[in-house]
């Protein structure tokens, strides 16, 4: 039950930054919702993503080898399928979609077993 409501709250306390960010007109919030919300929307974030949430599913340190991940993914993709340069906020959002995907299926995967 710890995991879950660990789980839900931090989903409220999202919802909650993210309301603030429209109601209050923060800009740098809301460009950065809005560069994740576009780098969520490509299949190669979502496929890397699921895959790295389910084959770390049982690892000690599961998010900080998934935020590893997120980092590494973020790189070589811009590099090699983007085909951009690499700047700081590019890796940034890409790396928060791929750990926003693996958050949402880890919530499904507790609210399912639980």
């Amino acid at each position: 039950m710890r995991k879950k409501s660990t789980y839900l709250v931090f989903l409220a306390l999202i919802a909650i930054v993210v309301a603030f960010a429209y109601i209050l007109n923060i800009v740098v919030l809301k460009n950065m919702i809005a560069g994740i919300i576009r780098y969520i929307q490509s299949s190669w974030i979502l496929a890397l993503a699921a895959v790295s949430a389910f084959i770390f599913a049982n690892n000690r340190y599961y998010w900080m080898v998934n935020i590893a991940c997120a980092v590494v993914a973020s790189i070589v993709l811009q590099l090699v399928v983007f085909g951009g340069s690499l700047g700081l906020w590019v890796i940034i959002y890409q790396s928060l979609a791929f750990l926003s995907v693996v958050y949402l299926l880890n919530l499904i995967k507790v609210l399912i077993t639980k």
